[in-house]
């Protein structure tokens, strides 16, 4: 699978498949401690950010992903694991605009801290609705969804310069590979 990955007319099943893949590896790749991991969702409504980041949770290890749902309302909830899970949601922060308020309510939001936290291995940082960031951090996995052709259908592009891009790329592949006979 060559890097950046993109998939077309994917199912929840598969799109799942590869979020538990890329929290396994997250989890137990080399070099993710060390270099940080944040994961940086874009789409629109109802594309699969949050089932992606609910499957992701999976594979991290997460004591309980039954609890891993759209934090819209709450903006930002961290989930317990191995390797915690912080899910932040800017939809809300969207809706302010880029006046003044707006960016004040994402400076309330910590996200330097959480960044800070991300990039030294402490946890892993997905946000939703990264599109809404006014200056989007380096070295971030950006995970691109969208509706497919179809109403069960979903196109997911994933993209970045991580240290873990390439035992990612190898671990989705294998989320692929056809079964031998």
């Amino acid at each position: 699978m060559t890097w950046p990955l993109q998939l077309r007319a994917i199912d929840e099943s598969t799109l799942a498949t590869f979020a538990r893949a890329l929290g396994q590896q997250l989890r137990h790749g080399p070099g993710v401690a060390e270099a940080g991991a944040l994961l940086l969702l874009s789409g629109p409504m109802g594309a699969g950010k949050t089932t992606f980041t609910r499957a992701l949770s999976i594979g991290l290890g997460v004591t309980r992903p039954d609890r891993v749902c759209s934090p819209t309302f709450n903006l930002c909830r961290e989930h317990d694991g191995p390797l915690p899970l912080v899910h932040v949601d800017l939809c809300r922060l969207g809706e302010l605009g880029g006046d003044d308020e707006g960016s004040a309510a994402f400076e309330a939001l910590g996200l330097d801290e959480l960044f800070a936290r991300a990039a030294a291995g402490a946890c892993v940082l997905a946000i939703e609705w990264a599109q809404l960031l006014p200056v989007p951090p380096v070295g971030a996995l950006s995970l691109t969804l969208a509706r497919g052709a179809a109403p069960h259908l979903r196109a997911l592009e994933a993209a970045g310069v991580t240290a873990w891009e390439r035992p990612l790329a190898a671990a989705w592949a294998a989320c692929t590979a056809e079964p031998p006979p």
